[in-house]
């Protein structure tokens, strides 16, 4: 195997002839034509020469772009544009929407990729020389939906680029090879090839006076393979190996080849600023070179500029909303203060993921919190909607300076200086927006929102590749590392699924077709050949040659891929933990004192009249101490969770709203016996009506009429439900609805509000909390019962001289409502009088009375436990933990601390 230079990648010794005899050396890709310039480069000056000609390496499609520009010189070709990758998407899509607005018999679920594989396919046509004016070859296509559907896509979009003087790079590259016998002849080396498209073979052959293919064999390395549980372990054991053969062989070359960039770059990246221990550092202080750039649109300064621009659309999204706040490129004063983090509460507690813009500058300006109102979100949104250009059509080149005056107005990127990778980043956007400007020909006038559909696609499309200096090591992807050599290699993620590919035919070709001319991805055998060829490659590019594949990707088992069979077997000899070994080993050598301290400072009576609350306080102190204290002294409160329509909680705000409308009306079950159907069906609708009308206007409004006229339906059902069983009680009068009642537990003010009392025909009251879940007597019971809220209620009650002869849970579900509750008398059906037998070994009460005493002294147990700063993380079972949303500050289930 021939040895590399230090640090060369590349050993050009072979190439030195050809050279010397004026060769144009051709190569796979630019990373390797680069390479072989850099090493030749450096060889020379190493020599001692000042002065050289440029080495001529290139690419092949840059060659051959290169040769029909000559072509086109000499005249020998008409004078055409090319068309960018991008720009040609943009013509299919305008295609396809126009094809299929005309024929109507076929519907796209996604244009977009549609155009993509119609773009893929046209240019796989061109690159296999497949003549599409064949009679033979359209009859093929006319056989299949699809494919006869592309086809005729294809003829328009070939009468597009006629029309508008375009051509793509396949379209140059046939035209070169009509004209290549009238052109100066070269002498051509192919560096490195497995698998050359047949146009390009031919245009090469046509171009070249003399034609070899340099791909001389070397001896195989010493191959090992891997298996780890998952892929983290694989990741950080690959990161480690790096680290350790970076250090133990000075000058030494090491690469990791990682299949799935796009997926565990940022993973490995992570792993590798962990081991070098540049973690915090800007993005050039890690000694490694990725090969693989990421999308512009995912870099941090160009995700804020699309988020800042979105915020101008007609719609926009909280997720982006709370993304502009929290940048550093977007200098807004009070983004992190107490207002802006209500604000961000209140947008989460609604549940809806989108926004109306003018609704949410609205709120932006109209927030307050004591003496503070509005946000400069607010001031800057107000800015934005006064820029009037925004509301009209332009073409993209009209566009750029309109949204650069839009992002100039929001103040970006920052006012903070910007690091090396992040200047380069904003360097890179103003040459997108250049780009961007050439989309005249292809889009005409669009809205702001299609300027920035297509801006996002243009970034998504550009790749992003920091300006780094060369290092030893290198993370590359499957194909770019093929022909390069190292002295230690380690490839990732052969599973048998990944390695060799599956088989992904196009669509839109006849798969006939593509088996017969070997296309790519056209069959199983195909995958096969190329990715052997690709693995011998790769044996032979290192004297050292690591692979390794995990067990278990997501949930589902895998097996090693098929290409290691002649790989040796071996145990991973380092730690794979995902546990820095350097802080194991820290932590190892120290001795550790656990401290529990769960008591929070006790309560003080000011505190004690600030805090206030109401019943919810208890039931927290009795599922967790913890969740008490953090939410009701420390203000936590977790984010609400998005809904489509109406969440559970606002639904059952709703079916309070009704009830207390129809009992506002029927006032006692007399009223209620004497209705006849269609007086009860009627004043069911008016109490439903008069709830949907206590929904905010802009709910209302986002929900829909269709939407609401629904949820009507839907509640007149259930109030008629639970009125079947009103019906089955005796004699009642309703008492009271919504009552605010104040309890005095020192040294704190508990304010309650009871959903509704009724006065029992011995004058006693039956006390009723309504309920649009489940509920259960046994959440009363034990020294720490899960919902306190009724026994408050009753203890209130009595405080006040009032006869409390029961209490129960209206539990108000579609076929499944119920009385749940407990008393002196059956009040309704479902109360329990039975008081022993019902709480058992639980509680030690034989009667209603005894058991109002026990709860009262349970309930004034938990008030001094919370008064006196208990705050232990003790949740009281597995369910108490199931909404709470506090996890991540208790870190419940964590070992932190915990014994060896």
């Amino acid at each position: 195997m021939p040895q590399n230079t230090a640090h060369s990648l590349y050993n050009i010794d072979p190439l030195k002839p050809l050279i010397a005899d004026g060769y144009v050396l051709l190569t796979p890709n630019f990373r390797i034509a680069r390479r072989i310039k850099t090493v030749w480069d450096s060889a020379q000056a190493a020599a001692g020469e000042r002065v050289w000609s440029p080495l001529q390496v290139l690419p092949l499609e840059s060659w051959l772009g290169q040769r029909w520009e000559k072509a086109v010189e000499l005249g020998l070709l008409q004078p055409k544009v090319p068309v960018s990758e991008g720009q040609a998407h943009e013509l299919w899509q305008k295609i396809i929407a126009q094809h299929q607005h005309s024929s109507d018999n076929y519907t796209l679920l996604r244009p977009e990729a549609a155009a993509v594989l119609a773009g893929q396919a046209r240019e796989s046509l061109l690159r296999w020389q497949v003549d599409l004016d064949s009679a033979h070859i359209e009859q093929e296509f006319t056989l299949d939906k699809d494919c006869s559907t592309y086809l005729a896509w294809h003829k328009l979009f070939q009468a597009a680029l006629e029309q508008r003087g375009l051509v793509t790079s396949g379209d140059r590259f046939n035209q070169l090879l009509a004209v290549a016998d009238a052109m100066p002849q070269y002498r051509v080396a192919l560096l490195d090839f497995d698998d050359i498209p047949p146009l390009h073979r031919s245009c090469v052959d046509a171009c070249s006076s003399e034609l070899k293919l340099l791909d001389y064999a070397t001896e195989v390395g010493r191959c090992s393979a891997y298996a780890f549980p998952d892929k983290r372990a694989e990741l950080t054991a690959a990161a480690r190996w790096a680290k350790q053969q970076s250090e133990a062989e000075s000058g030494a070359t090491v690469a990791i080849i990682l299949p799935d960039m796009a997926r565990d770059r940022g993973s490995l990246e992570y792993l590798l600023r962990r081991e070098f221990d540049c973690q915090g550092d800007s993005s050039d202080a890690l000694p490694v070179n990725f090969s693989a750039g990421v999308s512009l649109e995912r870099v941090p300064p160009v995700r804020a500029a699309l988020q800042l621009m979105s915020l101008a659309l007609q719609r926009t999204t909280v997720h982006d909303v709370l993304a502009v706040l929290q940048s550093r490129f977007v200098p807004l004063a009070d983004s992190g203060s107490a207002l802006a983090i209500r604000f961000i509460g209140e947008l989460f507690n609604d549940g809806r993921e989108e926004l109306d813009t003018g609704e949410l500058r609205h709120r932006a300006s109209q927030i307050k919190l004591g003496d503070q109102k509005g946000l400069c979100l607010g001031e800057h949104l107000l800015d934005v909607s006064q820029l009037r250009p925004l509301r009209k059509n332009h073409a993209p080149s009209e566009w750029v300076c309109h949204l650069i005056e839009l992002l100039d107005l929001w103040g970006w990127p920052g006012h903070g200086p910007l690091d090396s990778v992040e200047y380069q980043q904003v360097e890179m956007w103003y040459q997108l927006l250049e780009e961007f400007s050439s989309y005249d020909a292809f889009t005409g006038s669009i809205s702001l929102a299609g300027a920035l559909g297509l801006l996002r696609r243009c970034a998504a499309r550009q790749i992003f590749q920091p300006q780094t200096v060369d290092s030893r090591v290198q993370v590359l992807g499957m194909l770019e590392g093929a022909g390069l050599e190292f002295d230690h290699l380690w490839i990732c993620g052969l599973q048998a699924n990944v390695w060799p590919a599956p088989a992904r035919p196009s669509p839109l070709i006849p798969l006939s077709l593509q088996r017969k001319l070997s296309m790519p991805h056209a069959s199983a055998e195909r995958e096969w050949d190329f990715a052997k060829a690709l693995m011998s490659r790769y044996k032979s590019s290192s004297p050292n040659v690591n692979a390794s594949y995990v067990q278990m990707l997501d949930g589902v088992s895998e097996l090693p891929s098929a290409l290691l069979g002649e790989f040796e077997w071996r145990d991973d000899e380092q730690d794979s933990s995902a546990v820095d070994l350097r802080w194991a080993k820290e932590r190892a050598s120290t001795a550790m004192e656990t401290l529990q301290d769960s008591m929070a400072p006790m309560i003080e009576p000011p505190e004690a009249e600030r805090l206030g609350g109401g019943s919810s306080l208890l039931e927290d102190q009795s599922h967790c101490p913890f969740r008490a204290f953090a939410k009701h002294r420390l203000r936590v409160k977790p984010l609400g969770d998005f809904q489509v329509g109406l969440s559970p909680a606002a639904r059952g705000s709703i079916l309070h709203d009704a009830l207390y409308a129809l009992w506002g009306d029927l006032k006692d079950s007399a009223r209620l016996h004497s209705m006849n159907e269609v007086d009860l069906r009627q004043s069911v609708t008016e109490a439903s009506e008069a709830a949907l009308r206590e929904i905010p206007t802009r709910q209302r409004i986002a929900l829909g009429q269709g939407y609401l006229q629904l949820e009507g339906e839907r509640l007149q059902q259930l109030l008629q439900e639970w009125l079947k069983l009103e019906l089955q009680r005796d004699a009642f009068r309703v008492h009271a609805r919504e009552q605010d009642i104040t309890l005095r537990m020192e040294p704190l003010q508990i304010k309650l509000r009871v959903d509704r009392i009724d006065q029992l025909e011995d004058g006693s009251q039956f006390i009723i909390d309504y309920k649009s879940g489940k509920c259960e007597v046994k959440d009363w019971l034990g020294e720490r019962p899960a919902k306190p809220q009724l026994l408050l209620y009753g203890i209130a009650s009595s405080a006040s001289a009032q006869d409390v002869a029961a209490l129960a849970f209206a539990q108000v579900r579609p076929r499944d409502s119920a009385y749940v509750g407990a008393g002196r008398v059956e009040a309704a059906p479902g109360i329990r009088s039975d008081i022993e037998k019902l709480v058992g070994d639980k509680l030690d009460a034989s009667d209603w009375d005894e058991l109002n005493m026990q709860w009262r002294d349970i309930l004034e147990g938990l008030v001094a436990d919370f008064v006196a700063g208990n705050a232990l993380v003790d949740p009281v079972s597995s369910s108490s933990c199931s909404y709470c949303g506090l996890q991540p500050l208790c870190r419940i289930g964590d070992d932190i601390g915990a014994p060896e």
